[in-house]
């Protein structure tokens, strides 16, 4: 019976908890009480948590991986090829034509002045001398003033006279003359001669040598980064909230 008692009370307040008068301080009024209220008190406000979200930026680091290479030193030994120079004949075929002198006689035409002579008569003047009684004047040894007397005198006296005379002469006539003269002609002679001429070629030499290679080796390097990441996170905010607050008056 006293637990039955106790899940109507439940029940009954169950029904009247849409009727929670703030007079009662919150708790359920009943039917048997009478509700005598003093006048009403001035508005007061109260604290209240309040729970709010909030977006915060937190620091986080994360490590990340590169690839990066690195350069590794390795000594190869590898067959290579050098270049000799090798000099080499091969025979060429060439025509030359060479000089032959020969000498021979030809005609040769040249003009001379040939001496000729002959007679021709010519007219000499010439003369000769003769002795003549040539007649002159004397005077008187005595006596000066005297008349000149006749006299001759023998003198030597140059006769002249033109004489015809053979004389030989010479004249010069111009005769072509034909004689043989010795000469020298040259002649090109066509000969074939083999000759070697030299070539150089370059032969391949295979050698082995060692040289130093690179080789680049794929490495993983860590590294670390900071980024800023929003974040949701519940808060309790205080709020103000107003309260009406009512004295209950007992019940009857």
């Amino acid at each position: 019976m006293k637990t039955l008692s106790i899940m109507l009370s439940c029940v009954v307040l169950l029904i009247s908890a849409g009727t929670v008068d703030a007079c009662y301080c919150g708790a359920a009024r009943f039917a048997v009480c009478r509700r005598a209220c003093c006048e009403p008190a001035p508005q007061q406000c109260c604290t209240v948590m309040k729970t709010c979200q909030k977006v915060v930026y937190q620091q986080k680091q994360y490590t990340c991986y590169r690839t990066c290479y690195e350069s590794v030193f390795e000594d190869k030994t590898i067959t290579a090829v050098k270049y000799v120079p090798e000099t080499r004949y091969r025979q060429c075929v060439e025509t030359v034509y060479k000089p032959v002198y020969e000498t021979s006689e030809r005609e040769v035409c040249y003009n001379v002045c040939k001496p000729v002579k002959y007679m021709q008569t010519v007219q000499v003047c010439s003369g000769h001398w003769e002795t003549r009684e040539v007649p002159c004047c004397a005077p008187k040894a005595c006596d000066p003033c005297a008349p000149a007397v006749k006299t001759t005198q023998q003198c030597r006296v140059w006769v002249p006279e033109v004489v015809n005379k053979q004389v030989e002469c010479v004249k010069y006539v111009n005769e072509t003359v034909t004689k043989k003269v010795p000469c020298t002609v040259c002649k090109m002679v066509a000969e074939q001669r083999t000759l070697q001429v030299p070539y150089t070629v370059c032969k391949p030499v295979p050698y082995q040598t060692t040289i130093r290679c690179v080789k680049y080796v794929p490495k993983q390097v860590a590294y670390t980064y900071t980024r800023c990441e929003p974040q949701t996170v519940t808060v309790q905010v205080p709020v103000q909230v107003p309260v009406q607050v009512c004295c209950p008056a007992a019940c009857n």
